[in-house]
């Protein structure tokens, strides 16, 4: 069954054999503003189709008998606006007409590449927690491009652009060689490890299909150590280290113990601090995806933060929820994450985890990304209400 841009096109393309101006840029404008109206009412999509296309008075009646015809609503007494019935004349085809309609076929299949490109586009930017396309939206975390981040490693390489090589020129030296020009070298660099820690308790429900599907395409481009926290760490980059297929998915999501459970999130990240992975993390970039909600001892979260900021070469704190408008960090998980993670950073949409993707990959120091972090918090402060001027807030109740 065709979709409605689908169905546009194909309608666009009839008008025009009978003289209508429904070109391929009115067409997509028509498309683009289904979005504005409701698609099921056919009243308001032939109202803005007419109001598109239609330059003329004489071009109104072909327009609405044609639309009526295309969709099956010739004699609704809903859609009847005039009390007499319109004739539509019907005349032979001439060689120019099927050449306009030839290049018509030709725009109508360039109209849907665009319409399939516009409807990507509005699903990066839908709300993977509750939007109305949610579901739609997140199979695009599939398609999200990770980096490895760099670091310098301890070896180096002849380059002529680095430092000058006095170990060079001493050996050189050594056998009474000349020095026809001064070596140069630089240090080489290597994969920056990663560490993924996931928060799957109950106030994560909603946005677990993209907590997981994240993880799933980030363990293995970033070759990383993948963790899920709620009322237990448990260790999963083993079910994420290959592409996974949709049931694969399913089957990885039910290794997890304690999903949409409590949150012992402290608790959890002191037992990853206190176990073999402490060395792990020192050096790599930390990301810990999670919405604050702390049912825990909030003085253990605040000590195993302090030493996960200490260890790591970046702390990045990512929160589903604070891409919503009005949203404040009010919960006292996300103050102390305002205080020792060095990058805080909204996931609510595709786009979003794209820009986790991307900051992952940065190489940015600590310096810097505490300077970023406090400007954000400075914008955040002038940006916290919502459109009814109320500031939307969360807190542990």
């Amino acid at each position: 069954m065709s979709d409605l841009p689908t169905e546009l096109m194909h309608l666009g393309s009839c008008l025009r054999r009978y003289g209508l101006p429904a070109g391929a840029d009115r067409i997509r404008t028509l498309t683009s503003a289904l979005a504005l109206i409701d698609p099921f009412d056919p009243t308001q999509v032939r109202a803005a189709s007419r109001s598109l296309i239609c330059t003329e008075q004489k071009h109104i009646p072909i327009h609405d008998a044609l639309f009526n015809q295309h969709f099956g609503l010739t004699g609704r007494q809903r859609l009847a606006q005039t009390p007499h019935e319109v004739s539509v004349p019907t005349p032979e085809l001439s060689n120019e007409s099927r050449a306009s309609d030839e290049l018509g076929q030709v725009d109508d299949q360039t109209m849907a590449l665009q319409a399939a490109a516009s409807r990507i586009e509005l699903l990066r930017t839908t709300d993977l927690g509750n939007g109305e396309h949610a579901a739609e939206a997140v199979r695009l975390i599939d398609g999200l491009s990770f980096r490895s981040p760099r670091r310098s490693a301890y070896t180096t390489r002849r380059s002529s652009s680095g430092g000058i090589d006095a170990n060079q020129i001493l050996k050189t030296l050594i056998r009474q060689e000349e020095l026809s020009c001064l070596p140069r070298s630089t240090r080489r660099e290597r994969d920056r490890h990663v560490t993924i820690i996931v928060d799957v308790s109950a106030s994560m429900k909603q946005w677990l299909p993209a907590l997981i599907r994240f993880l799933a395409r980030a363990t293995p481009r970033l070759k990383a150590r993948s963790f899920t926290v709620g009322t237990r760490l448990t260790r999963v980059d083993q079910h994420f280290c290959a592409p996974l297929t949709e049931r694969e998915l399913r089957a990885a999501q039910a290794t997890i113990p304690d999903i949409a459970g409590g949150t012992r999130l402290g608790e959890g990240l002191l037992s990853l601090l206190s176990g073999g992975h402490r060395e792990a993390i020192r050096g790599s970039v930390l990301v810990l995806i999670s919405d604050g909600w702390e049912q825990g001892d909030c003085s253990e979260l605040r000590t195993a933060c302090a030493r996960l900021g200490r260890l790591s070469h970046r702390f990045i704190w990512v929160n589903p929820r604070a891409g919503r408008a009005g949203f404040t960090p009010e919960v006292r998980g996300m103050r102390i994450a305002e205080e020792f993670a060095q990058v805080m950073l909204p996931a609510t949409t595709v786009d979003g985890w794209q820009a986790v993707a991307e900051n992952i990959a940065s190489n940015l120091g600590r310096g810097t990304t505490r300077a970023n972090r406090d400007a954000a918090s400075r914008h955040r402060e002038t940006a916290n209400f919502n459109e009814y001027g109320v500031k939307e807030t969360m807190t542990n109740g």
